[in-house]
C-alpha cells in the first residue's frame, strides 16, 4: 500500500505540478543523503555504549605440583578472579563525554541538513532563473523575428540598407543561440533537482522564485550550525578536562583461593595505580590550550556572522531598490520600443535607434531577472547563517 501511495503521489504531481514547498517536503523525507547522515547518530550511540560498558572480569586458574619428598608428590590448585572498576568521578566524566559526543554529532547532522537545504534552494533558484530567462528569450526572439521581417521587407523595397537587414538578422540568430544554451542549462538543473529529490519519474516543477522581492528580513533566533558545533566541541573538551582531573581512573578488585596439600589460602585484594610519575599534567595543559583556541574561534565566528548578516541585509535592501528602479525603466523602455516600432513600420524612424532600444529593453529584462535571483540567493545565505534551516 505504501508503494502504491508513492506512485499515486508522483503521478499526481506529474499532472498538476509541484510547488517548491511540496518539492522540499518530499525531498527531505526521501533523501538518501539525509537518511545516511541520520544513521550517524545511531553509530555515535553505539560507540558511547561501548565506551561506557563494564569490563568483563578476568579468571586465572593454576595447578601446582608439590614434591616435598622425592618418593611422593601431591597436587594443588589456585583460582583467582579480578574485576576492573572505574572510579565514580571518572565514570561520571565518561558519561559527560558520551553526552557531548552525541551533541557534537547532532550538530554535524544539523549542519549537514542545513547545508543540504541551502544547496537545494540555491539549485531551485537557479532553475527558476534559467526557466524565466528561457521564456524571456523566447518572447524576445519572437519580437526580434518580427523586427527582422519588417527590415527585410523595407530592404527589398529599397528603403533600407543591407547592413541594417543583416544587423537585425544577426541579433535574431544570437537570441536563437541563447535560447538553446539557456534551455540546456535549464534541463540540466531540472534533472539535478529530480536526482537530489529522489524522483525516478518526471514531475512538473513550479517556475516561481522561493522568496519575494522585499527589503525586509527576519532576524534569526537560532544558533548557526557552526556555533552549535563549537558549543558541542566545548562541552566535549570540558568532559575530557574532568577526566584528566581524576588521578585514578580505575582500580581492580581481586579475590582468589589456593589449595595446597596441607592448607587452604583465601586471598582478597585491591590493585590501585599510583600516579607517582604521571599525573596527566601534559594532558591538562593541552586541554587548556584547546579550550582557549575554541573560545577565540567562537569569538571570531560571532564577529564574522555579525558582519555577514549586516552585509547581506544591506545587499538585500539595495537589490530591492534596484529591482523597483529596473521595473520602472523597463516600463518606459517598453513604451519607447513600441513607439519606435510603430514609427519604423511607417518609415518614420531609424532602424538603429529602434534596434538599440530593443536591445536595451532585453538587457533590462535580463537585469530584472538577475536581480530577483540575487535577492533570493542573498536571502538563502542569510537564512543559513541565522540558523533558520536547523529544524
Amino acid at each position: 500500500m505504501k508503494k502504491i501511495g508513492i506512485v499515486f503521489l508522483i503521478l499526481t504531481l506529474s499532472s498538476f505540478g509541484m510547488s517548491y514547498a511540496k518539492f522540499k517536503k518530499y525531498t527531505l523525507k526521501h533523501s538518501n543523503v539525509l537518511q545516511s547522515k541520520a544513521l550517524s547518530l545511531q553509530t555515535t550511540d553505539e560507540q558511547n555504549k561501548r565506551m561506557l560498558r563494564t569490563k568483563n572480569p578476568a579468571l586465572n586458574m593454576e595447578i601446582s605440583k608439590f614434591n616435598p619428598r622425592f618418593s611422593s608428590s601431591a597436587y594443588g590448585y589456585a583460582l583467582s578472579a579480578s574485576q576492573r572498576i572505574r572510579t565514580n568521578g571518572y565514570y561520571n566524566a565518561l558519561e559527560d563525554k558520551a553526552y557531548a559526543s552525541r551533541l557534537l554529532q547532532e550538530a554535524y547532522v544539523t549542519n549537514g541538513k542545513a547545508g543540504f537545504i541551502k544547496t537545494l534552494e540555491s539549485l531551485y533558484t537557479e532553475y527558476v532563473y534559467q526557466s524565466k530567462l528561457f521564456s524571456l528569450l523566447q518572447d524576445e526572439y519572437k519580437l526580434s523575428r518580427k523586427v527582422t521581417h519588417i527590415v527585410k521587407e523595407r530592404y527589398k523595397s529599397g528603403s533600407e540598407t543591407k547592413v541594417s537587414y543583416l544587423q537585425a538578422k544577426t541579433d535574431t540568430l544570437t537570441l536563437k543561440a541563447q535560447i538553446h544554451t539557456t534551455k540546456q542549462a535549464m534541463q540540466s538543473l531540472y534533472y539535478q533537482l529530480l536526482a537530489i529529490g529522489g524522483f525516478k519519474k518526471k514531475v512538473t516543477l513550479s517556475k516561481k522564485f522561493i522568496y519575494s522581492v522585499s527589503a525586509g528580513t527576519k532576524s534569526g533566533k537560532h544558533l548557526t550550525p557552526k556555533e552549535k558545533i563549537l558549543l558541542a566541541k566545548e562541552k566535549l573538551l570540558q568532559s575530557q578536562m574532568r577526566m584528566n582531573n581524576n588521578s585514578i581512573n580505575a582500580y581492580a578488585l581481586q579475590a582468589g583461593i589456593e589449595k595446597e596439600p596441607d592448607q587452604s589460602i583465601f586471598r582478597l585484594g585491591i590493585s590501585i595505580p599510583l600516579p607517582v610519575r604521571n599525573n596527566k599534567e601534559e594532558e591538562k595543559a593541552l586541554a587548556r590550550l584547546k579550550m582557549q583556541q575554541l573560545k577565540l574561534d567562537n569569538a571570531q565566528l560571532k564577529l564574522d556572522l555579525h558582519a555577514q548578516r549586516q552585509m547581506l541585509k544591506s545587499s538585500i535592501k539595495e537589490l530591492s531598490t534596484q529591482y523597483q528602479a529596473l521595473k520602472i525603466l523597463k516600463r518606459e523602455q517598453k513604451s519607447l520600443n513600441s513607439l519606435l516600432l510603430e514609427g519604423y513600420k511607417i518609415a518614420q524612424g531609424s532602424i538603429f535607434e529602434m534596434m538599440n532600444t530593443k536591445n536595451k529593453l532585453i538587457q533590462t529584462s535580463k537585469s530584472l531577472l538577475q536581480t530577483q535571483k540575487m535577492i533570493n540567493t542573498k536571502k538563502i545565505e542569510l537564512r543559513f547563517i541565522q540558523g533558520q534551516y536547523n529544524d
